[in-house]
């Protein structure tokens, strides 16, 4: 190669040099580059408003877990705004991280980002305000599922497929499951329930209400309208309050209604219950302890039997606890504790839940005794043979301040839920819960009690941060009282 063409090739390789270093220096210029001062400056600025940012969005989602409830749905809106806030916390979290992984030169051209995320961060700043609430009406809502207890065995099978039957058949539009007191009426209805909400295609709504006590008309209306989410004027009379429900019923489609201790026989038309028929598709089911109301209200009539024993055993030892088949001196003592219960379910669970984790010979022995010394005859006054057979949980409780936290619970209303966070505070009010030294500790204490009742079954855990007290335990707490109080 001549020293000419070398020196020429020498000289274009240091013009493209050149020509990178040019486009190098042109780059800088052309972009954005923040100095030091500057930079840090709004580095700081953008961390600041994403704490801001995240404060508000704590406070937004603890606003929709207050006014999030049954029949309710977060609005879109609500749920984009914290979606964004999420992701550009992330991506505030990633532009952190590669800043610090920067070197001085490059870290001054992250300046746009920062830039940028600040003003994405006071752009959701401004929006966060949903004055009209952060939850709307749920249309695609059907009913509420129950928490339900295990009842083996075929006859409870058996009758749940029986009121499945006739809510399926065309003909039947009324349906009245009657029986004696604790006798599982209600509880095979929730599963019921249940199951007519796993399949939303037959039905466009179920509800549940609780009738019990003495419900007037404008009771039953009231409680009818809550299940739906609505409300009814009280200033309207009870015709005009009628054609409302109605009204408002009509517009459901399809509906199931269970009105659940139903203790009177009642009109339809007088509350506002459109007339179920094979036209429009609707049905109506009645628990009840009386067959006349069931044939006064032209039910098909279903009756809940008491367990046979294979079956009440079996429940017996799913509540007690199966490991008591492997004490072989336990087994016959249990066995007749259990047939004490009469194969109502709901002294079967309350009696066997007190006993369970009980492995003392003695112990099964005396509870057959108390058991004994109160029985009465399934032919004489079935409800005191029940509450009898409560009375047996309550007393083996055994600590005269949690009998005392339980005969309270008998003070709230028969057919709603008690707020577990204020029974227990109402407890403490009471002096009913042993100072723990703090408020903390105290309600922690009160939590262990409501554990305990629920256990024993004395109390039932409905969900939604409730529970409810069967109405014969109920009963047997406000005997309880007069006992104690009165007599």
């Amino acid at each position: 190669m001549s020293k000419a063409l070398k020196s020429f090739m020498d000289l274009t390789e240091q013009v493209g040099k050149i020509f990178k270093v040019a486009n190098t220096i042109w780059s800088l210029i052309g972009e954005p580059w923040d100095f030091p001062g500057g930079f840090d400056q709004n580095l700081k600025h953008m961390k600041r408003k994403r704490d801001a940012l995240n404060g508000q969005k704590e406070d937004t989602t603890s606003r929709i877990k207050a006014e999030l409830h049954p029949r309710k749905k977060v609005k879109k809106e609500v749920e984009l705004w914290v979606e964004n806030a999420e992701r550009i916390n992330v991506e505030i979290q990633n532009l952190e991280s590669e800043v610090e992984a920067s070197s001085f030169l490059s870290r001054g051209f992250l300046g746009k980002n920062v830039r940028k995320k600040i003003e994405e961060v006071e752009e959701l700043l401004k929006k966060d305000s949903f004055s009209g609430g952060l939850v709307v009406d749920d249309p695609s809502w059907t009913g509420q599922v129950f928490p339900t207890l295990s009842l083996v065995g075929e006859t409870i099978s058996l009758k749940k497929d029986e009121i499945l039957g006739y809510l399926m058949n065309n003909e039947v539009v009324k349906i009245g499951v009657h029986g004696m007191p604790g006798v599982g009426k209600t509880s095979v209805m929730k599963l019921v329930n249940n199951e007519l909400l796993n399949d939303a295609d037959t039905f466009n709504i179920v509800l549940w209400v609780t009738v019990s006590g003495e419900s007037s008309v404008v009771v039953l209306q009231n409680k009818i309208a809550r299940a739906m989410g609505a409300v009814i004027s009280e200033d309207e009379d009870e015709t005009i309050r009628a054609g409302i429900l109605s009204e408002i019923l009509g517009q459901k489609g399809r509906y199931v209604l269970i009105l659940d201790d139903v203790r009177e026989h009642f009109s339809l038309e007088e509350v506002g219950i459109p007339e179920p028929s094979a036209s429009n598709g609707s049905k109506l089911v009645l628990t009840t302890q009386s067959l006349d109301v069931c044939r006064r209200m032209d039910c098909q009539e279903i009756k809940m039997e008491t367990l046979p024993e294979a079956d009440a055993w079996r429940l017996f030892l799913e509540k007690v606890g199966q490991d008591l088949m492997n004490i072989a001196d336990l087994v016959p003592v249990a066995r007749s504790v259990a047939q004490h219960c009469a194969g109502l379910p709901l002294a079967i669970i309350a009696v066997a839940s007190s006993m369970k984790a009980e492995y003392s010979l003695p112990i099964w022995r005396n509870a057959f005794n108390e058991l004994n010394r109160n029985v009465q005859s399934v032919d004489g006054d079935v409800k005191d043979m029940v509450i009898q057979k409560l009375r047996f949980s309550y007393d083996r409780l055994n600590d005269p301040k949690i009998q005392k936290c339980f005969l309270i619970c008998a003070a709230y209303r028969e057919d709603s839920g008690i707020h577990k966070e204020h029974l227990i505070r109402n407890w403490i009010r009471g002096r009913l819960v042993d100072d723990m030294g703090d408020m903390q500790a105290n309600l922690d204490r009160g939590q262990a009690i409501l554990r305990k009742l629920v256990d024993n079954c004395l109390l039932e855990d409905v969900g939604n941060g409730r529970v409810k007290m069967h109405d014969l335990v109920r009963d047997m707490a406000l005997r309880i009282q007069r006992q104690l109080y009165f007599s």
